[in-house]
Formats: C-alpha cells, sequence, structure tokens
C-alpha cells in the first residue's frame, strides 16, 4: 500500500494525508510494536514527508501511540535527537567551563613557574575535570611544576 500510495502522490507536499491514513490503519490491525516498528520504517521511507509536515505527522503517530499505549515512531526518534542536540549544547557549556579550567590553570602555572612548554600544555588540555580541579587545587601549595601533577 506505501508504494501505491507512493507512486500516486509523487510531492511530497500531497504525501501527509495518505501517509497518515496507512498509518492509522498500521495501527487498528493491532499489531504488537516489534512489527508495527520496521513497517512504519518502511512507510516514512517510502512517503518521504517534507519537514515542514513532520510535526503534523508527528502529532497523530502520538495520538495513536497513546490510545494504543505503544512506544515507536521514526520521526519521534528525530525529535529525540533534537533533543539530544539540546542536551549536546549543554554538554558544550560544560566544555566550555572545562576549558576555562584550563586556561586558568595554564595561566596560572606560567605566573608561578615561568613559561609553560608543549608538553605541560598538552597534558593540562588533555586532561579531564577531576585532574583539573585536583591540579588547580595542588597549584595552591605547590613548589615545583611536578608538585602541581601528584596525586
Amino acid at each position: 500500500m506505501a508504494q501505491l500510495q507512493a507512486l500516486r502522490y509523487k510531492g511530497g507536499a500531497q504525501r501527509l494525508e495518505p501517509t497518515v491514513s496507512l498509518v492509522r490503519m498500521l495501527y487498528g490491525y493491532g499489531y504488537d510494536r516489534e512489527h508495527i516498528q520496521p513497517l512504519l520504517r518502511l512507510i516514512e521511507w517510502m512517503l518521504r514527508l517534507p519537514a515542514q509536515q513532520e510535526p503534523a505527522y508527528l502529532a497523530v503517530v502520538e495520538r495513536l501511540e497513546q490510545e494504543r499505549k505503544m512506544s515507536y515512531v521514526m520521526i519521534a526518534e528525530r525529535r529525540g535527537i533534537a533533543k539530544g542536540l539540546e542536551q549536546g549544547l549543554e554538554q558544550g557549556l560544560e566544555q566550555g567551563q572545562i576549558k576555562g579550567q584550563v586556561d586558568l590553570l595554564l595561566r596560572q602555572i606560567q605566573r608561578r613557574f615561568g613559561a609553560v612548554d608543549a608538553a605541560i600544555e598538552q597534558r593540562v588540555r588533555t586532561a579531564g575535570a577531576d585532574d583539573l580541579e585536583a591540579w588547580s587545587l595542588n597549584i595552591l601549595d605547590a613548589t615545583t611544576l611536578e608538585d602541581v601533577f601528584r596525586g
């Protein structure tokens, strides 16, 4: 059926209603999630929707899922990816904080012990948050550069 609809509705803008109709029929058959998921993947592949129609499609499928108590959806997975990107941005902010820690520690080392060679800079730039925190505290009591990197 998806193939016939794809041949009939070649323009993406016309595909929303036939796609929704097929999905409704699929849910109506009462298949379990394991059987519906690959079929939905096939329908979405054959009847590719324009991006601006995806939210409407997603809303219909979410309603059907709630009615059937099923969790699925390929386009919903795309929504999950978008949420993942948001989380990635948050992690990017954390990375920015780590970069700030790195830059501060390098400036502190330079001020306390003189020029920072490439090996030390590389070590600091590739360090994890825990090491950076420990080294930032160690520098307060360190008498040598080696003391900064102990423990």
